[in-house]
């Protein structure tokens, strides 16, 4: 079974069977949710597969400033560098791209614009 917990203001702790992964708040760009699994993209390129559904890291991420506008994508917002309205759709400093559901949209009002 697998159990995870947050640790302190800014590391997330994530605790498998066989692997423990430490995750520092503050270098995840995005998250993106495929099923049952969440892949945590971080600052330096790294990539991070979790066997957990997005939803689960939403409530952890939320305090953090983190936003979910989509229900495959959860971001930083610290990290945007561009958001194309017509296509709506987010670019971050990784080059990764977030799409934005409609119903979701007016959460960004504030952030980007």
């Amino acid at each position: 079974m697998k159990t995870y917990q947050q640790k302190g203001k800014d590391t997330l702790l994530i605790l498998n069977q066989r692997t423990v992964k430490k995750i520092l708040v503050n270098n995840v760009v995005l998250l993106r949710g495929n099923i049952n699994y969440t892949t945590f993209y971080l600052q330096h390129g790294e990539e991070k597969v979790v066997a957990h559904t997005l939803k689960f890291f939403e409530s952890l991420l939320e305090i953090h400033g983190f936003l979910r506008v989509h229900r495959s994508f959860m971001i930083n917002p610290h990290f945007v560098k561009e958001y194309n309205h017509e296509q709506e759709f987010l670019t971050m400093s990784n080059g990764q791209r977030a799409d934005i559901s409609r119903r979701r949209k007016h959460t960004l009002k504030n952030f980007v614009e």
